[in-house]
């Protein structure tokens, strides 16, 4: 996850490896409701979700692509982490995401960006998350936790309700994590 090597366009960017300099755009992203992060030399300035209500996820997923495109115009990120689709049960839920992670990727060749995917379960070990039980690497377990962590480190009120509500801030701490699994990452080599 060596965020330096993708800023090869703009070299005033960066020091040598790492984190120094870089500014990151992390994703947490879906067809309903996309969190995001925003990191300039490790600390984070921005982030936010995205949420969507139209009726086809295909047009949330156009809107999301716009909304994003407005992010990445405003922040100018160098490099660009997003949650990677695990490969599970449910042939719909994998296509969706697919879609998703397809207008990433396209967001990012329009912007001239690189795009890393990092599938749940490394950026979560990275930062410690698994606490080596099984109900511990339950979905809505390790989203609650998400919230919980990203309040602690940075300093936030993000809320977590219950399973499934709609309420909840999973969505932006997830991306929140990702991005900072990613400096994290740097900093230990």
């Amino acid at each position: 996850m060596d965020a330096a090597r993708f800023c090869r366009g703009r070299p005033d960017r960066y020091k040598e490896e790492g984190v120094d300099g870089v500014k990151l755009l992390s994703l947490d992203a879906s067809t309903k409701s996309t969190g995001y992060a925003i990191f300039d030399n490790g600390k984070l300035v921005a982030h936010g979700v995205i949420k969507e209500k139209h009726d086809d996820w295909r047009e949330n997923v156009t809107a999301e692509t716009m909304e994003l495109a407005a992010i990445i115009r405003k922040y100018q990120p160098d490099a660009v982490y997003a949650e990677d689709v695990p490969m599970k049960d449910g042939k719909l839920t994998i296509a969706k995401l697919g879609a998703v992670q397809g207008m990433i990727l396209s967001l990012c060749a329009g912007f001239r960006l690189k795009p890393t995917f990092l599938l749940p379960s490394v950026w979560r070990r990275e930062l410690g998350m698994f606490d080596g039980t099984r109900a511990g690497l339950q979905r809505d377990v390790l989203k609650e936790k998400a919230v919980r962590m990203a309040n602690e480190i940075f300093g936030l009120d993000l809320t977590w309700v219950k399973p499934k509500s709609t309420k909840n801030e999973d969505d932006t701490a997830e991306a929140i994590l990702i991005g900072w699994a990613v400096i994290q990452s740097q900093n230990h080599k």
